[in-house]
């Protein structure tokens, strides 16, 4: 049942009158007949009485035109509630905005998320906090809009790269790395490594790369917490290979930070969402807050 033509009924009840509701839809009358006369034939119903020796049309509804009137009141109202519920989503005055974010980058971008917050008050957030490949999948099952993910990007998917820190060895600040400019990895062989959690890619990339020089990395503890990890490293209970934006905001005083060569490493993060899913607008306003605030992303 056409929208427009229950309108045009509506608007003859209104103002019984067929001439006066021509008028108000801006058509003429003879159009207004045709329009009504349709919508007859599609419910086959009459809606309104004929007028006198059934020459002209009346705006006097029929029984049946009375209970159709009563419905289409109901079915304009909602398909109105609908046109202002997409004018609110599509203006951000309503929303919602799913966010993958691994531990360590809700930190990195607090700044650019609170910016989006108090931009678009009324969008809901919401955040998916998983390691980067719990992220990936999500993004690919399009089950969150847009994340962070580390490395590089799946045919299907489209990122803005916020960060890219090189790895550095982060050892106690006595141990035999001490004032080591660089470390390369193959030197770390009988190391005790303390990595992250199975489901991080940062710990998939580390051990790829000990199986890459020809060792199998000794794991002695496994964390999600970077803090934690860091706090172990102090406690000589072993060393970690973690990004120099993070080392460099330690204390120089507990560490010895050390960059990580042959093969070199990258902390390369970007914000990445799914190709084949079309962009909502409280996505695309994120995308472009990290666009234009992309220096601010640090801790």
């Amino acid at each position: 049942m056409d929208i427009k033509a229950l309108n045009a009924f509506v608007k003859i009840v209104q103002k019984k009158s067929f001439s006066l509701a021509a008028e108000e839809l801006c058509v003429t009358q003879p159009t207004l007949s045709k329009i009504i006369r349709q919508l007859e034939e599609e419910i086959e119903v009459a809606l309104f009485h004929k007028g006198f020796a059934g020459r002209k049309r009346d705006a006097t509804l029929t029984f049946i035109g009375e209970k159709i009137y009563q419905h289409a009141l109901v079915i304009l109202s909602e398909q109105q509630r609908m046109a202002e519920t997409i004018l609110q989503v599509k203006t951000l005055k309503q929303g919602k905005l799913i966010l993958g974010l691994p531990p360590l980058a809700s930190v990195l971008l607090s700044t650019l998320i609170a910016k989006f917050h108090k931009k678009y008050p009324d969008v809901e957030l919401s955040f998916l906090e998983v390691g980067a490949s719990g992220i990936e999948a999500a993004i690919l099952e399009k089950r969150i809009d847009v994340g962070i993910i580390l490395g590089h990007l799946k045919p299907q998917l489209s990122g803005i790269q916020v960060m890219d820190s090189p790895l550095c060895v982060l050892s106690p600040k006595h141990s035999q790395w001490h004032k080591r400019q660089q470390i390369s990895l193959n030197e770390l062989r009988h190391e005790a490594f303390l990595l992250y959690n199975d489901t991080f890619t940062l710990n998939n990339i580390i051990i790829q790369a000990c199986h890459y020089v020809g060792f199998e990395p000794q794991v002695v503890c496994k964390s999600s917490q970077w803090d934690f990890i860091a706090k172990m490293v102090e406690s000589n209970v072993g060393i970690a290979l973690l990004p120099q934006i993070y080392c460099d905001r330690l204390d120089s005083s507990k560490y010895n930070v050390s960059l990580l060569t042959h093969p070199n490493l990258n902390w390369t993060l970007n914000m990445a969402w799914n190709t084949t899913v079309v962009m909502n607008p409280a996505t695309r306003a994120w995308l472009n807050i990290v666009n234009s605030h992309i220096d601010e992303v640090h801790f």
